[in-house]
């Protein structure tokens, strides 16, 4: 038993030195990714600048929380009724009750650093509830099970090892596995110089992975809301990168424990208004225009400094194609956002059952496409709302969402019925129960990430003095993506106007720019 404790310690020593020599090697795992000037002032001497925000999603709320919050004059418009964008949530009502539906679960990593600033800030982290375990239903009703696995860079595949995702006779002799070197030397202009022509599907059968890393792979693919014919090698390395290889976060992230109006959109809105901002939602802007000889912007009627244009990429698409003085004075910058493109659609299918099931899998399981599904959410574990009506009518509240919606199903009724038949594929124990109410919805507006598209996006300075764009489809000089990249292109997109302003900006974080082996 000595023995087996001196090796025991041993290893844990050798552990720990790889941890930090991997640690010291990628510089830490938060960057500052830029330098602000301390000399300058925090607030404005007088009246700040006016600035509107347009869009009320993540990018929007970044944008505008941190120019309230140094003093400036914010007008954030949105065109719906709830704030939130992706991470919004609206009211249907279901069997004589009201419940609040969404665009989908959204998991908050903790490598998320921006995105959790701005959660800090506005009270929204107290309703952060940590996941327990990353899970993958196969199409056979087996599981892959990711926790407690090792987080550090490079250590976590050979965690993966006692999942059986892959043997280590894969990880260390097979030469398919070689293969996916470009993970591990991320690096921008040459991982989108070398792949972005290059999609998913044909590397990935290049490489042949291992049935269950392909799986892995197949899923981390889709949540890009393209199918693998479309989806850029290099978007998904970028990704791969900025999730796994670049932070010792590891997959576990958190969720919030509330609906998102709730537990989301309200303590922005009032943490906003209690800071000088004025909140305007339902007011569809259709156009942004530079305001007559005095360099201001004129939108909805009213003239401002500075114009953050944080709405979706379809929404930006149309109100700069609209904004006829914008676009005879800087057709280059409006010729560009007409060629940014949106993915293909999207589904979110919420239906109440008068049954439970499931209740061995944690609140959000993925599965294993089979033609449409590619998750499931148990809304009645997450959501006090939906536990109520559950609890009342022994049933359940599941969401079900499709990422990339396949473009061979035509209309709304055969995307329901394909998500249906998949869901009690997954959940046999449903079948045949009673459903009090569905709600399904098909949106087609997030960012394309499809090969070749990188060279072309747009970033959020857009050389037009005073407007500048944000949202997750925005190129970013550090890598992000999802919730975290409109984060911090809201952010970058505030520093603008702060620094325009001669006041000092905000810091911004991100993980390494680059991968544990790049050159």
């Amino acid at each position: 038993m000595k023995i087996l404790g001196m090796v025991g310690a041993v290893g844990e020593a050798i552990l720990g030195a790889a941890r930090g020599g991997i640690a010291q090697r990628m510089g830490g795992y938060k960057h500052p990714v830029h330098r602000d000037d301390a000399s300058l002032p925090m607030r404005p001497t007088g009246e700040g600048a006016r600035v509107a925000v347009v869009g009320g999603g993540i990018a929007g709320l970044s944008a505008a929380t941190t120019l309230a919050s140094r003093g400036l004059r914010v007008t954030l418009l949105e065109r719906e009724t709830y704030l939130g964008g992706k991470a919004g949530a609206w009211e249907v009502d279901v069997d004589g009750e009201k419940q609040r539906v969404d665009h989908g679960f959204h998991a908050f990593f903790r490598h998320y650093y921006n995105l959790r600033a701005m959660l800090d800030r506005v009270g929204v982290s107290k309703h952060l509830t940590p996941i327990d375990s990353y899970q993958i239903l196969r199409r056979d009703l087996s599981r892959i099970v990711i926790r407690d696995v090792e987080t550090t860079p490079l250590l976590n595949l050979l965690g993966l090892v006692k999942t059986g995702v892959y043997s280590a006779r894969d990880l260390l002799l097979s030469k398919r596995m070689y293969k996916l070197d470009p993970f591990l030397r991320y690096d921008e202009a040459r991982t989108f110089a070398d792949w972005d022509h290059v999609a998913y599907d044909d590397f990935a059968r290049d490489v042949d992975l291992p049935p269950d890393l392909r799986l892995v792979f197949n899923t981390f693919a889709r949540a890009f809301f393209a199918e693998g014919n479309r989806l850029s090698v290099a978007a998904l390395v970028r990704a791969f990168h900025f999730y796994y290889l670049s932070n010792d976060g590891g997959l576990l992230y958190d969720y919030l424990d509330d609906d998102y109006e709730t537990a989301f959109a309200t303590p922005a809105r009032q943490w906003l208004e209690a800071h000088g901002a004025r909140v305007v939602a339902g007011a569809a802007v259709t156009a942004v225009e530079p305001a007559e000889g005095d360099g201001r912007w004129r939108v909805a009627g009213e003239d401002y400094d500075h114009v953050v244009l944080a709405c979706d990429v379809v929404g930006a698409r149309k109100i700069v194609a609209a904004s006829t003085a914008l676009c005879a004075r800087h057709p280059a910058f409006a010729a560009q956002i007409s060629r940014q493109r949106n993915s293909q659609r999207y589904a979110i299918l919420r239906v109440w059952i008068e049954r439970d099931a499931g209740l061995d899998l944690p609140v959000f399981v993925i599965t294993e496409r089979l033609s449409t599904l590619d998750a499931i959410t148990f809304t009645h574990r997450v959501v006090p709302a939906a536990r109520d009506w559950a609890a009342k009518r022994n049933g359940g509240v599941y969401e079900l969402h499709s990422y990339a919606v396949p473009d061979d199903l035509p209309d709304n009724a055969a995307i329901r019925d394909a998500l249906m038949r998949e869901f009690e594929h997954y959940l046999p124990a449903l079948r045949g129960a009673r459903v009090v109410h569905e709600y399904l919805h098909v949106r087609d507006d997030f960012a394309a990430f499809h090969v070749g598209l990188h060279a072309d996006r747009a970033t959020v300075d857009t050389g037009v003095e005073g407007l500048s764009v944000a949202g997750d489809w925005v190129r970013l000089p550090f890598p992000a993506t999802l919730m975290e990249a409109a984060c911090a292109a809201g952010l970058l997109a505030a520093n603008g106007v702060l620094a325009a302003s001669g006041l000092r900006e905000e810091p911004v974080y991100a993980v390494p720019s680059r991968g544990l082996l790049a050159r």
